[in-house]
């Protein structure tokens, strides 16, 4: 009986690691009446997104091109290798571009992975109903 109490325990402390460590990377970046701020989950640290071109419920913003910018969370990314966003809401659909590259549809939940393709600029899109949503992130 205490065995099998011992393994039950251990089997929840195992199933309880991955999901202790799905919270924000600190605190959110500002949000001035936008989205809310979405971030990457990947093994050894996580970080919170850029802002892209949004429309949300009374508010748009309209961003240079993410290529061209110079504050974009630079994120060190193993070709292969499972990360996970982390959306504030839940969206209708979800995109994710590559600069130069292709798109390719995500599954349209609030957290999502994704095995990183290389390195790149990358543009995450998320639709809700009656707005849209946006974040980059260069990996490198």
């Amino acid at each position: 009986m205490v065995r099998r109490a011992l393994l039950l325990s251990l089997a929840l402390i195992a199933i309880g690691a991955p999901l202790a460590r799905a919270l924000p990377p600190g605190p959110p970046p500002k949000r001035g009446g936008g989205p809310p701020p979405a971030w990457l989950e990947k093994p050894g640290t996580d970080r919170w997104l850029a802002y892209s071109t949004f429309c949300w419920t009374t508010m748009c913003a309209d961003f240079v091109s993410p290529q061209s910018r110079t504050d974009l969370p630079r994120i060190r990314i193993e070709r292969g290798t499972t990360v996970r966003f982390h959306l504030g809401f839940r969206p209708t659909s979800l995109t994710l571009a590559r600069s130069g590259g292709r798109s390719r549809r995500l599954a349209a939940t609030r957290v999502v992975a994704w095995r990183a393709a290389g390195p790149g600029v990358y543009l995450l899109q998320a639709g809700v109903v009656g707005g849209d949503a946006s974040y980059a992130f260069r990996v490198v």
